[in-house]
């Protein structure tokens, strides 16, 4: 059986099996679904799949939505089971990606497309995120992207920060998967945003209001509602509180969900630690081989998103040094302006009780 393309046919098992087809996009007015043929190679070594990643692609092809969901749902072939990384960004979190896709239990889809689409269309369609199209979309969506791949067993689905609206629908849609939320304490996310860019810096605003959209944050405190009232490091220091507060909301309503945190600064200071327990909470427990091959210095001692460039803990310790040096009371006064609202929500507290154990 074949499904038609615009330019071909592919065959229905190639489509929603084979791992060289990367299940991309969507067109919701056309019902449509946008698919890249893939190398199973550069899917593992592209730091995101994302929007950067299409020119590396061979070809693209659109497929109907209907009638795609439709066959995802008269198969009965198992599919391997996912776990989920989220975080709030700035926490290292595509170099353990990439630690974790150095052994064959795992494979990692670094911050998927469809997930970042998804997410936007669940902001500006609020009103159908808890019906059965939406829970179809999510659910069929996230299974294609778990294929048989080659070189690992277990797909590790790293989900871009903006896409944290979707940790509760995994929560509420896919009960029982296994998810780490990955953040950092506020000082070093502070001094991360500071490290960027002032094209990213200026995006902070917008992310901003975005995320204060998702959750109850505002009912709580509505003066907080217009981000471009307040200094970049407060609007850097609000992203942080209400993504954090957003996934302590999510998980309060599903008490028996398998979540664990992760601080980032925890990680790097005992990375083989932290390697060997997310391991086991994902299902497999690694052997000592196996964790020294996901500390290839070729990984750790590279940067994440630019593997030509040599990046590692002492650089970024001295990039923090000159950062607080610089900025120090610019830090702790932005510190000082958000610490009682996440103490008053408790999220200190919360995460160091889901933390991942060694």
């Amino acid at each position: 059986m074949f499904v038609k393309t615009q330019d071909f046919k592919i065959t229905v098992p190639a489509l929603l099996f084979d791992p060289g087809f990367l299940v991309f996009d969507f067109a919701p007015k056309n019902d449509v679904t946008k698919f890249l043929i893939v190398q199973e190679m550069m899917l593992e070594q592209s730091p995101f799949i994302d929007i950067r990643f299409e020119p590396l692609a061979q070809a693209h092809f659109w497929v109907n939505t209907k009638e795609l969901f439709a066959l995802e749902g008269l198969h009965d072939i198992p599919r391997p089971q996912p776990v989920f990384i989220f975080h709030h960004a700035f926490v290292c979190s595509t170099l353990l990606a990439r630690c974790l896709s150095q052994i064959d239990a795992f494979f990692s889809l670094k911050e998927p497309w469809i997930l970042r689409r998804m997410a936007d269309y669940k902001r500006a369609h609020g009103d159908m995120a808890s019906s059965p199209q939406w829970r179809e979309m999510f659910c069929k969506y996230v299974q294609l992207l778990c294929r048989n791949f080659r070189t690992g067993k277990i797909p590790v689905i790293k989900a871009t920060n903006v896409a944290n609206n979707l940790l509760v629908d995994v929560l509420r849609f896919m009960p029982g998967r296994k998810i780490l939320y990955l953040h950092s304490d506020l000082e070093s996310f502070l001094v991360s945003n500071l490290k960027k860019a002032s094209d990213t810096q200026q995006k902070m605003p917008s992310l901003a209001q975005g995320f204060l959209g998702d959750g109850d944050f505002l009912q709580r405190y509505p003066q907080m509602s217009d981000p471009s009232r307040f200094s970049f490091l407060q609007v850097c220091a609000l992203t942080w509180l209400v993504n954090l507060h957003n996934f302590k909301d999510s998980l309060e309503h599903h008490g028996n969900a398998q979540v664990k945190t992760l601080d980032a600064q925890d990680l790097l200071n005992d990375l083989p630690g932290s390697l060997g327990s997310l391991s086991r909470f994902f299902g497999h427990v690694a052997d000592p081989a196996e964790v020294q091959r996901m500390m290839d210095p070729q990984v750790i001692r590279t940067n994440a998103k630019d593997q030509s460039k040599p990046y590692g803990n002492e650089q970024r310790q001295l990039e923090t040094k000159q950062i607080r040096s610089r900025y120090g009371q610019e830090l702790e006064s932005a510190m000082a302006w958000i610490d009682p609202l996440a103490r008053e929500l408790g999220v200190p507290d919360f995460l160091h009780t889901h933390r991942l154990a060694s």
